[in-house]
């Protein structure tokens, strides 16, 4: 397939391939993608803890490559938070376990019982210093061979605590049967290889033959490095990472539904004051005359005015919210449907005289037939234009349902996230409904589709 989007890109008028127009189309919301990953990308962070046990996860350990999308629990069992100075003076908190040092930065911890409870920034476990096989299936003899090197500090209580395990069973420290509750009986032992799935299955605090605790490496965003906070620009992930809450607990299409019913009554209402007021304005110049001062004064008037008055006329009833959509539309729709009638060359009334037709008949058979494209091309537009009059409406009110109230509850008690996600919803709806509208212009108009 081959692409002419650079061949003649300034040219007035000429034609474009379809493969041309999507690519063009593209183009645009790609870039603007791109600039919102770089506004919201932050620099990343590696923290290594100690192996432990995160929340939902206390039955089997999460594999590596895990991602959370929000923050988790992550408890270490027998350590400890101590807290000082680093090399340069700031205040660091550090996590001790087995006389080995862990530094928290700025990730908050707090002692639970004999344990450290870690709240981790959403992120990624990206490796688990496991025990090798080779270093599993040692024999309790060499593991224990004098020539063997000596437990490292604050570990050897815990070395001679432990009783040597049989060598068909992995070792495993009496912390990790406490933590996960294994009642298994030594007469019931698992075979080998069960043993080994089990064990590698289960976060588990002790430490390998070397002498080293089984760690963990977790990485994270460090949200201060953005250039725009989340509070202000949350980021792609995050977004649509709360769809899900927004589409179940807040009930997004239902919500949806309520602000396209609004739509279509107000728009309705606007359409039946609106059209008949225009043929008369757009037909007879003396009731043009009277009406122009009132569609002028309506032409000038801040939308966002008439919310306060539909309020005091009809409360903040549905009643309301209807009222306030159809004079939004009333104003907009009317100037256009008289401008449409009176753009109607004068050459068709004069013909339309000459062959002897009556007012009913340059009404019917020609002004009318000739301005209803632009009309209906108004109406298109008109009613996309309402669903910028919804916000206003829906508002006022935050115990009904709509698009309006779940952007003001999100901007006053979060998430933020879930107000991009309706404004996506609105467009993703309104350009559905933008095509239903050409839809039924073509089939309406169909003259009007000329190649050109």
């Amino acid at each position: 397939m081959k692409l002419s989007i650079h061949e003649n890109f300034f040219g007035i008028r000429t034609p474009v391939k379809l493969t041309d127009q999507i690519i063009l189309g593209v183009i645009p919301i790609l870039v603007i993608f791109l600039l919102w990953i770089y506004m919201t990308t932050g620099k990343s962070q590696d923290i290594t803890l100690p192996d432990g046990v995160f929340e939902n996860w206390e039955q089997v350990a999460p594999p590596e490559g895990t991602w959370f999308s929000d923050r988790i629990r992550f408890t270490i069992p027998d350590s400890t938070l101590t807290y000082g100075e680093d090399e340069i003076g700031r205040q660091v908190t550090w996590l001790e376990k087995n006389g080995e040092r862990f530094p928290l930065t700025n990730i908050p911890a707090r002692t639970f019982e004999k344990s450290v409870r870690i709240t981790l920034p959403p992120g990624r476990l990206v490796m688990r210093d496991n025990l090798k096989p080779d270093m599993v299936d040692i024999q309790p003899a060499e593991a224990t061979t004098p020539g063997n090197a000596a437990p490292p500090q604050g570990g050897s209580s815990d070395s001679e605590a432990i009783p040597k395990p049989d060598a068909s069973v992995p070792e495993t420290s009496e912390s990790t049967r406490s933590l996960h509750e294994t009642s298994v009986a030594p007469d019931t032992a698992p075979a080998a290889s069960e043993a080994k799935a089990i064990d590698s299955s289960l976060p588990s605090p002790a430490k390998s033959e070397s002498g080293k605790l089984i760690t963990i490496s977790y990485r994270y965003e460090i949200v201060e490095t953005r250039k725009f906070p989340p509070v202000i620009i949350p980021s792609p992930s995050e977004v649509f990472g709360s769809l899900p809450s927004l589409w179940s607990q807040r009930n997004l299409p239902l919500n949806m539904l309520y602000s396209f019913m609004r739509v279509g009554a107000g728009f309705l209402v606007a359409f039946i004051v609106a059209f008949p007021m225009a043929l008369l304005m757009g037909t007879f110049s003396k009731l043009k005359s009277l009406f122009s001062p009132l569609m002028l004064f309506g032409g000038y008037l801040p939308i966002p005015a008439l919310v306060p008055l539909t309020m005091i006329l009809f409360g903040t009833t549905e009643q309301q919210k209807i009222m306030f959509l159809a004079l939004g539309f009333t104003i907009y729709l009317l100037p256009l449907f008289v401008k449409a009638l009176e753009e109607v060359d004068n050459v068709y009334l004069q013909t339309g005289y000459t062959l002897g037709a009556r007012k009913y008949d340059v009404l019917n058979r020609i002004l009318l037939p000739i301005a209803l494209p632009n009309m209906f091309d108004a109406m298109r537009i008109g009613f996309g234009v309402g669903w910028g009059y919804i916000i206003l409406a829906e508002m006022v009110d935050m115990g009904s349902f709509g698009v309006g109230t779940l952007i003001l509850t999100s901007q006053r008690r979060g998430p933020r996230e879930d107000i991009y996600l309706v404004l996506i919803a609105i467009v993703v709806l309104a350009f559905i409904t933008d095509k239903i509208w050409d839809k039924v212009d073509r089939e309406l108009f169909p003259y009007r589709r000329q190649e050109r």
